[in-house]
């Protein structure tokens, strides 16, 4: 229980993300496992939100009370922290995985480059539309 709290209290309020700054600076894969915990955690929170919301219109007049709703976010938020911390999607764990691969870095920073997004050549425009595909899409919003 007390890792469900530690988790819950490093993305709900500042000192726990201070905390997790701090141990990013001792040991930076504990920190990126507790990160990938946490997107976990909101990601989990987020298809039960969604749930809730398509529930809507198919709850009875006695099913529906603030109360009730207040309940069952606190519930599936809950719920969330501890389906993340026993890694039920393993979400956590690959992105914890993707970020502190150094190879994982280095193909991103080299797709960017070939992509001229990361750093656009001289003669580049810094926009990725030239003038004559900005006026087509305004050709197709207008007519």
């Amino acid at each position: 229980m007390q890792d469900i709290q530690t988790s819950a209290k490093a993305y709900l309020d500042f000192a726990g993300l201070g905390e997790l700054k701090a141990r990013a600076k001792v040991d930076q894969n504990d920190a990126a496992q507790e990160v990938g915990r946490q997107f976990e955690a909101m990601f989990v929170q987020m298809i039960f939100k969604s749930m809730r919301e398509a529930n809507e219109p198919l709850k009875g007049d006695l099913m529906r009370s603030s109360g009730g709703d207040s309940f069952e976010q606190m519930y599936h938020q809950e719920l969330s922290q501890a389906m993340s911390q026993k890694g039920v999607f393993g979400l956590g764990d690959w992105l914890s995985k993707q970020v502190m691969d150094p190879g994982n870095a280095a193909k991103a920073v080299q797709a960017y480059e070939q992509s001229g997004l990361l750093l656009p050549a001289k003669d580049a425009s810094p926009f990725p539309l030239n003038a004559k595909a900005i006026s087509q899409l305004k050709d197709q919003i207008d007519g």
